[in-house]
């Protein structure tokens, strides 16, 4: 329990920094040529691909083997009609997203500790583990470097609004940089990312037609355009401009509006990768990915061939799952279903 319970809290820690693994599955734009879009996050020895509604998810277990399992995306016309709304969808799918991970991410440290059959919990207390962590996240990450730009600023006799923006971006991009650096050098990360480099090589196959084998995989680079950590960069170049708009605000106000903002500032990074998404081949939209890709040589490692078993296995559940065909010449590593939760 002790491991299972400090594994998870480790690894929810990173649910807002990293996300880079949660929200890869969020850009669905560039069209991969089995005509649906794939993304994927990197799990506790494992990987969940995602489709446009279904997840195949494979898991690497305490005997070596491999664990697969798939299952639909839960969609309602509530949820429907919220993602046609822009701005309002990207919030939507973000938490979506990040509340999927989560949920599969405890799940990945049951099976990794050698325990398939454990529950993870109640949807009630996943949200609130989920709400509490991003809330801590975005203080961290968000409110933090707001309130120490503006002494930065009052110290140094300043006062122009956009050098304490300014300073406040900077501030972030340190603090992120610095906290995904740090925690990597834990083994269990470092594996994590050597998994999100295997999740990457898998979707840069399948979106070139090639077969989903180590030998093709290894030809690929660890980075992808589409990765979330392109979004954590327009994040923080959003909440720049947006917070500047509001102006210069008091300690408790500026908490207040960075909390209450961060919904509005994700829904407008998601529509600016939407929009890039589209004109991926553009000299302009590639400079403006240029920072995400760079940011990724710090969140992807290179992985081994099972890692890559792993991305091979997870993407053909979901492929499989959404009614599609994989790409001939594939291989399929041996592996066995997933045990199912049991029902208390």
């Amino acid at each position: 329990m002790r491991r299972r319970l400090g594994v998870a809290a480790r690894f929810a820690q990173d649910r807002f920094a990293d996300v880079s693994r949660g929200l890869h599955a969020v850009s669905l734009n560039a069209r991969p040529t089995s005509g649906a879009a794939y993304g994927g996050q990197a799990l506790i020895d494992g990987i969940l691909m995602r489709g446009p509604s279904h997840i195949g998810v494979a898991l690497r277990t305490v005997d070596g083997g491999i664990a697969v399992t798939s299952e639909p995306i839960a969609t309602g016309p509530i949820r429907r009609r919220l993602t046609r709304i822009p701005i309002l969808r990207g919030a939507v799918v973000l938490w979506e997203t990040l509340a999927l991970g989560s949920r599969w991410l405890l799940r990945s440290a049951d099976v990794s500790a050698g325990d398939e059959e454990r529950s993870t919990g109640g949807t009630g207390s996943m949200i609130a583990t989920l709400a509490v962590t991003l809330l801590i996240a975005v203080v961290i990450f968000n409110v933090l470097p707001a309130i120490a730009a503006s002494a930065i600023v009052h110290a140094l006799g300043f006062t122009e609004l956009l050098v304490e923006r300014a300073i406040d971006g900077l501030l972030q991009v340190g603090i992120l940089l610095g906290y995904l650096a740090a925690v990597g050098r834990s083994s269990d990360v470092d594996r994590t990312y050597r998994y999100h480099g295997a999740e990457h090589r898998a979707i840069h196959a399948l979106e070139n037609g090639e077969p989903l084998t180590r030998e093709a995989l290894s030809r690929w680079p660890t980075a992808h355009p589409r990765c979330g950590t392109e979004f954590l960069v327009v994040v923080i170049l959003v909440s720049i401009v947006s917070f500047s708009l509001v102006g210069r605000l008091d300690p408790i106000p500026t908490v207040i509006s960075r909390i209450a903002g961060i919904p509005l500032v994700a829904g407008l990074a998601y529509e600016i990768l939407r929009l890039l998404g589209r004109y991926r081949t553009n000299l302009i939209a590639r400079a403006l990915a240029a920072p995400g890709i760079a940011v990724q040589r710090i969140t992807t490692r290179r992985p081994d061939d099972g890692m890559h078993d792993i991305a091979i296995v997870a993407l053909t559940a979901a492929i499989e799952a959404e009614g599609g065909v994989v790409p001939s010449g594939s291989e399929l590593p041996t592996s066995r279903a997933l045990q199912p939760l049991k029902v208390t």
